[in-house]
C-alpha cells in the first residue's frame, strides 16, 4: 500500500536562532519532537540521572509493599515472583528476583526462599490464573509478586488472599473498574501520586527494587551503595521492546541503561549478545529491538519463557552459552514458522469470502501457533494499515493477538465486542490479547469487530503515513551527520530515528539480497555525483521499480555501518517512488 509522506513544517526562525551554527541542524529535529524551551533542550540532549529520575517512594502503596516483603524476609517466608512471558515480564522478574535474593543472602537467608513462576504462553496464557494459585500455595508461597501482569487479576488475587497469601502487583497494563485486593505498584492508577505514567513493567520493577535496597540499607543490611545501577541493563532492554515512549524518565533510564548494557557482567546477556553477533560495547536501541528482544521473546513463543529467565539469572558462563545456543535455535525456528504463517494468512486475505473493505481484519487458522499470531498481526498492520487480529488454536483455546493504528484503541474495541464470546482479554491501545473456547463464535466476533471499527473510525482514511523530519540531500550521508544525529539517541517510541527526504536521486544499480531476496541493495548518485550505497529492508519485491537507471524520490534514515573496525555512514531507505518527469 502506497504511503503518504508528511514533511514537517520548518521550525520558527526564532527557535532556530537559539542554536549555534554548528548545532543548527538539530533545531528542526528537536522542534519536531516537541522541544520548545532552553530547559527542554538541555534535558533532552543531556539527560540527568539526578534530575530526571523520580523518587520511587512517591508510589502510594510503596510503603506497605516494602513492609510486607521485609516481614517475609525476616520470617523466612517464601516469596514467589510471578512474571509474564515476554521480554518485559522476564527482565522485570529478573530485576526483582536478583534484588530479593541479594537482600536475602546478605541477611543470611536462603536464596531458595525467593523463587519464580512464569506461565506457559500457549497452555496457560497471560497473567495469574486460578489454576496457578493452588500450585503456589502447595509450594509454600506466602507472598506473590506479579510482574507485568496482575492488575486485572481480581478473581485470582482474591483466591490467593483466601488461601492466606499476600500479593504485590508490579504492573503497567490497563485495568478494569474493580482493582484487586493487593499492594498495587502501578504508575497509571487513579489518584496515583508517582509523577511519570509511562514506565514499562521493568521500569516499575526497577523502582520497586531501588526502594527494597534503600529499605535494606536503612535496616543496616550491608548492601553496597550503587548496586542497583547494575540492574539498568535489564531496564534498557524492555523499555525498548515494550514500546513505551522514550521521553521523560524513560529517556533517562534508557540512556543510562545502555551504558550499563554495554558493560554488562551478566553471563546470560554476554552469551546472547555473542550469539546474535551484536557489537558489544556500542549496542543501541536498534540492536535491542532487532537482536536481543526477539531472542528473549523466542523462548516463550517457541518453548517456555522460563528458558529466557534462566539465561538472565545464570551465573555460569558455560551454562549461559548453552542456554543462549538453545535460544538461538528457537529464534531461527520462530522465523521459519512465522514465514509459513504469513503465506497462509496472505492466502486467507486473498480468498473470495474475505471482506478486504472492512476497517478491521480478523484472521484465524487452527494450525497457527498462538505464540506467533501477534507477529503476523504486526506485519499485516504494516501492510494494510488497519486494526488486525490473528487467532490460532491450542486445545481447547483459541488465542488471539491484535495490533492497531493510533486512531483505534484495539483493547477497548475487543472488550466492547467480546461479551459472550471471549473468556479473557487485555492489553494496550495499540496491542491486545484474548482467548475464547467456542470456534463457532469466530465469524460473529469478526463481524462485531468490523462493525465497531466502522463506527469508531467513521470517515478516517486508512492509509499509512511516514512523518519526515526534513528534506536533506543525499550528500549529507556522512559520518559528520551521524555524529550530530547521535545526540538525539536513544531512539524509540516518542523519539523515533530522524527521517529525511531526498528528491531526484539517480539509481546506478539495484539488486536483491538475503537468502530469500527479501531486501534491496541500491547504488545511488547524490546531487554532487558522488556514489551513495543504500539498503532497503523487506523491499526486495520492488526491485523492478528501480530498473533502467530510474530517478527516484526517497525517504531515508542515516545509520553507522561498522565492518572490520571501520565505520561508515549508511543510507537506509524507508520508502521511495519513481519519478517519470
Amino acid at each position: 500500500m502506497k504511503k503518504q509522506w508528511n514533511v514537517a513544517k520548518p521550525c520558527p526562525l526564532d527557535f532556530a536562532k537559539t542554536f549555534s551554527e554548528k548545532d543548527a541542524f538539530l533545531a528542526q529535529l528537536l522542534w519536531n519532537r516537541g522541544i520548545r524551551t532552553p530547559e527542554e533542550i538541555e534535558d533532552f540532549l543531556q539527560p540527568s540521572w539526578e534530575e530526571g529520575c523520580h523518587d520511587p517512594s512517591q508510589f502510594r502503596q510503596m510503603r506497605p509493599a516494602l513492609d510486607r516483603i521485609f516481614a517475609a524476609l525476616e520470617a523466612g517466608e517464601r516469596i514467589t515472583v510471578h512474571g509474564d512471558y515476554d521480554a518485559d515480564g522476564v527482565t522485570g522478574s529478573t530485576v526483582l528476583i536478583t534484588t530479593l535474593r541479594h537482600i536475602a543472602s546478605t541477611m543470611g537467608q536462603a536464596n531458595a526462599l525467593i523463587d519464580y513462576y512464569i506461565p506457559h504462553r500457549d497452555k496457560e496464557g497471560y497473567g495469574l490464573h486460578t489454576g496457578t494459585v493452588p500450585k503456589l500455595k502447595e509450594r509454600g508461597t506466602k507472598v506473590i509478586v506479579t510482574v507485568d501482569c496482575g492488575i486485572a487479576s481480581v478473581e485470582e488475587i482474591g483466591q490467593a488472599r483466601e488461601a492466606d497469601m499476600d500479593v504485590i502487583v508490579v504492573d503497567h497494563h490497563q485495568f478494569g473498574d474493580v482493582l484487586p485486593d493487593a499492594h498495587l505498584i502501578h504508575p497509571g492508577l487513579p489518584e496515583e501520586t508517582y509523577p511519570f505514567k509511562h514506565l514499562a513493567a521493568v521500569g516499575v520493577a526497577y523502582k520497586f527494587a531501588t526502594m527494597l535496597l534503600a529499605e535494606a540499607r536503612s535496616r543496616d543490611i550491608a548492601i553496597m551503595e550503587g548496586w542497583e545501577k547494575w540492574l539498568l541493563d535489564l531496564v534498557a532492554i524492555a523499555t525498548v521492546t515494550d514500546m513505551v515512549p522514550l521521553i521523560g524518565e524513560n529517556r533517562v533510564l534508557e540512556t543510562y541503561g545502555l551504558k550499563v548494557l554495554n558493560k554488562t557482567r551478566r553471563p546470560g546477556l554476554l552469551a546472547l549478545i555473542r550469539e546474535a553477533s551484536l557489537p558489544f560495547g556500542s549496542l543501541t536501541t536498534e540492536d535491542i529491538g532487532f537482536g536481543i528482544g526477539p531472542r528473549l521473546n523466542a523462548a516463550g513463543r517457541m518453548d517456555h519463557a522460563e528458558i529466557a529467565l534462566r539465561l538472565l539469572l545464570s551465573e555460569s558462563s558455560d551454562e549461559a552459552r548453552q542456554i543462549a545456543d538453545d535460544i538461538e535455535r528457537l529464534n531461527r525456528s520462530r522465523q521459519d514458522v512465522t514465514r509459513g504463517m504469513m503465506k497462509e494468512a496472505e492466502a486467507f486475505v486473498a480468498s473470495a469470502d474475505f471482506d478486504s473493505s472492512a476497517k478491521a481484519f480478523v484472521l484465524w487458522n487452527r494450525d497457527w501457533s498462538p505464540s506467533l499470531v501477534g507477529l503476523v498481526a504486526g506485519r499485516f498492520l504494516e501492510k494494510f494499515w488497519r486494526p488486525v487480529i490473528v487467532i490460532g488454536q491450542h486445545d481447547p483455546h483459541w488465542i488471539g493477538s491484535g495490533r492497531s493504528i493510533p486512531e483505534y484503541d484495539i483493547t477497548a474495541g475487543v472488550k466492547r465486542v467480546g461479551e459472550g464470546i471471549l473468556t479473557r482479554s487485555g492489553g494496550h491501545p495499540r496491542a491486545c490479547g484474548f482467548a475464547l473456547t467456542d470456534s463457532t463464535k469466530l465469524v460473529e466476533f469478526r463481524k462485531r469487530l468490523a462493525a465497531d471499527a466502522e463506527e469508531q473510525l467513521g470517515n478516517t482514511v486508512l492509509k499509512p503515513s511516514i512523518d519526515i523530519d526534513a528534506e536533506l540531500p543525499l550528500s549529507s550521508v556522512q559520518m559528520e551527520t551521524c555524529e550530530q544525529l547521535a545526540r538525539l539517541e536513544p531512539h524509540g517510541m516518542g523519539n523515533t530515528k530522524p527521517v529525511f527526504l531526498a528528491r531526484h536521486c539517480k539509481v546506478q544499480q539495484a539488486d536483491t539480497m538475503g537468502k530469500l531476496n527479501q531486501h534491496l541493495r541500491v547504488s545511488l548518485f547524490d546531487e554532487r555525483g558522488r556514489k551513495v550505497k543504500a539498503i532497503a529492508f523487506r523491499e526486495g519485491p520492488r526491485v523492478t521499480e528501480l530498473a533502467n537507471n530510474a530517478t527516484i524520490d526517497l525517504v531515508y534514515t542515516i545509520s553507522v555501518n561498522e565492518w572490520n573496525g571501520r565505520k561508515t555512514a549508511e543510507c537506509r531507505i524507508v520508502d521511495f517512488v519513481r519519478r517519470w518527469d
